[in-house]
């Protein structure tokens, strides 16, 4: 018997399954069975898998008769063979070491389940990505070690710890979980990891990178217009686990609820439209905050002041709060916006190597446009070393290597001091651009004009 089982389920997955079942194939930890459970895939994603299929034992297809993301990991449950059990969604990629690393710790500590960290990422052309933390459930010293804790003691983790697939499930434990069997990939992991943090005993989480979550899957349930309609379907599912848990479990749960509306409401206003099809969704969903507030599970003392303001604009009118992220979005979209209008086609240097700059020149890459030729740094730390592609050089370098090049200028709190130092080392005041946005990964799903 397999020590590890892997679940993957899969829906027309082509463009990305190669490069995840590489992924996982190439774990450090080989005792592994891996259950691709396929929802009746029609582009190629079956031939792909038959491929693996034919060349590796570990490999196994399973046929889900429902395109249903939940169906499909209930099915993986069911048929998996191992002593722990890992999930991995089809789109994304793990790192080499993921599961000999989690399953150490879980043998050690015979925990319920151990998970890492995960970054998102995006692609920018065929060779590079822009990777971003996404989750990190504790900053304490020890968390290098790991932080061993009792889930159902700690509400907390509902709104820190937001997914499933960074973590190693004991299989006997996970069989406890049912995720909701609704349509599509819908959010249905919200429900399962809410299963999980409310049962468990004993988890170990451990400062250690083990996932990489993509982003830029447009068919992805982030990008979906009925959004709302998921979100409001999986807490409705989700609530019923609430029965009989103490106070401070309801609040995390409105309060995660809260957050997840925002991530959709982030995501609509970065679409430039106002999904109107799915505004009894929203009206849903603010009713039932309401409700929450109404009883005492959602006050003004649970979230941040901004953020009370935001759920307060939610209950006027959902359009209020779209207006107000769309109009956050709008500046920073017409930043970039001027930036290329700056560049056309000339040749660019981004003047400051560290992560401003590298999030404005991801942004252009992302957007097709590869005419930024290197960076330069007075941080003799960074130098001669590269960043998405190009080198990063002093600014005199720059000027020696690169002639007839623009400038684009993007740290903030030397802005002026860096400007100088162009023009003094001869570069005209027309070939100096100063980006002063900060880094906002909702860009990324931003069309420009």
């Amino acid at each position: 018997m397999p020590k590890i089982s892997i679940i993957m389920p899969s829906l027309n997955m082509a463009q990305y399954i190669q490069e995840c079942m590489d992924s996982v194939l190439r774990q450090t930890f080989e005792d592994i069975e891996i259950l691709n459970v396929d929802a009746g895939s029609t582009d190629g994603t079956l031939e792909i898998l038959n491929k693996y299929l034919a060349e590796d034992s570990r490999v196994h297809i399973l046929h889900s008769h429902k395109k249903s993301y939940g169906h499909q990991v209930n099915l993986g449950i069911e048929q998996a063979k191992g002593d722990y059990i890992g999930i991995v969604d089809t789109d994304d990629k793990i790192v080499p070491d993921m599961y000999e690393k989690l399953y150490k710790v879980a043998l050690e500590s015979e925990s319920d389940y151990v998970k890492g960290t995960a970054k998102g990422f995006y692609t920018l052309g065929e060779k590079e990505t822009y990777t971003f933390p996404i989750t990190k459930p504790f900053y304490s010293e020890e968390y290098a070690n790991g932080v061993e804790v009792v889930p159902k003691d700690m509400p907390e983790l509902l709104t820190t710890d937001n997914f499933l697939w960074y973590g190693l499930y004991k299989a006997d434990f996970f069989r406890q979980i049912k995720l909701n069997e609704t349509a599509g990939a819908a959010f249905q992991d919200m429900g399962a990891l809410f299963q999980t943090q409310i049962k468990a005993k004993r988890a170990v989480y451990i400062d250690k990178l083990v996932y990489y979550y993509r982003q830029d899957n447009v068919k992805a349930s982030i990008y979906n217009p009925k959004g709302f309609g998921f979100v409001a379907n999986e807490y409705r599912f989700a609530e019923r686990f609430l029965y009989g848990l103490p106070l401070e479990w309801h609040t995390s749960f409105y309060r995660k609820l809260f957050h997840h509306f925002m991530d959709r409401m982030f995501s609509m206003a970065a679409s430039g439209n106002f999904w109107e099809d799915t505004f009894s969704d929203m009206k849903r969903i603010s009713k039932k905050l309401k409700w929450a507030n109404e009883e005492n599970l959602l006050t003004s003392k649970d979230l941040p002041d901004e953020q009370w303001k935001d759920l307060q604009l939610l209950w006027e009118d959902p359009r209020l709060l779209y207006d107000k992220y769309y109009s956050q979005i709008l500046e920073k979209k017409n930043a970039l916006e001027k930036v290329i209008g700056y560049l056309k086609d000339n040749s660019g240097v981004i003047f400051g190597g560290g992560k401003r700059g590298e999030f404005l020149h991801a942004q252009l890459l992302y957007r097709g446009y590869n005419n930024i030729l290197a960076y330069c740094d007075n941080n003799v730390c960074v130098q001669e070393k590269q960043k998405n592609g190009v080198g990063i050089f002093s600014p005199e370098k720059v000027i020696k290597n690169f002639s007839g090049v623009k400038f684009i200028i993007t740290c903030k709190e030397y802005e002026e001091e860096m400007k100088q130092q162009l023009l003094y080392l001869g570069i005209k005041e027309c070939d100096i651009y100063i980006y002063s946005c900060g880094i906002d990964i909702r860009l990324f799903g931003v069309k420009l004009d």
